[in-house]
C-alpha cells in the first residue's frame, strides 16, 4: 500500500510574514499596556474631572508616567493654566506658596490664569474653590496705526 504524504503549498517568504505578524503583535501589546500603565486611574477621578487633557498629560510627565508632549505654553518648569473658580486671598498665596505666580491685569472674579509649576498642577486642581483648569495661550494685543 501507497502512503500519501499531505501536499502543502508554502508561500516563499512565509517565515518573514510570521515574524512581521509578531512584531506587530509585541507593538500592540506593549502600546497597549503603557497606556493602561499610564491610564487615567493614575490621577484621582475628582481632579481629573477638573482638567483638561492638556493638563493631564502635564500631570503624567511630571510623573514620568507618559513620554507624550503635552501641547502648552511653558516655560522654565512652569505652565501657563486658565483657572475658573473663586479667586481668593488664600488661593493667590496657595499659587505662591507651590511656586507659581498668577498673571495680574488679566481676568475676573472667577477667572484668572496662573503660571504653575509642572508638579503642581494635581495639587492645585484638587482645591474645592477651583471648578476647572486648562492651557491658557498668552495673548497679544496690539493696536495696528492707521
Amino acid at each position: 500500500m501507497k502512503t500519501m504524504k499531505p501536499h502543502f503549498k508554502t508561500f516563499p517568504h512565509s517565515h518573514v510574514l510570521a515574524r512581521a505578524l509578531l512584531a506587530a503583535m509585541a507593538v500592540f501589546a506593549f502600546s497597549t499596556a503603557q497606556m493602561t500603565a499610564s491610564g487615567e486611574k493614575s490621577v484621582p477621578a475628582s481632579t481629573l474631572n477638573k482638567l483638561d487633557q492638556q493638563l493631564v498629560l502635564v500631570v503624567k510627565k511630571s510623573r514620568g508616567e507618559t513620554t507624550l508632549e503635552p501641547d502648552v505654553y511653558k516655560f522654565g518648569g512652569r505652565v501657563l493654566v486658565e483657572i475658573e473658580g473663586s479667586f481668593s486671598r488664600e488661593l493667590f498665596d496657595q499659587i505662591a506658596s507651590l511656586g507659581g505666580q498668577v498673571v495680574t491685569g488679566w481676568g475676573t472674579a472667577t477667572t484668572f490664569r496662573a503660571w504653575v509649576p509642572f508638579a503642581q498642577v494635581e495639587t492645585l486642581a484638587g482645591r474645592a474653590d477651583i471648578k476647572s483648569m486648562s492651557p491658557a495661550r498668552p495673548t497679544v494685543t496690539r493696536r495696528l496705526k492707521h
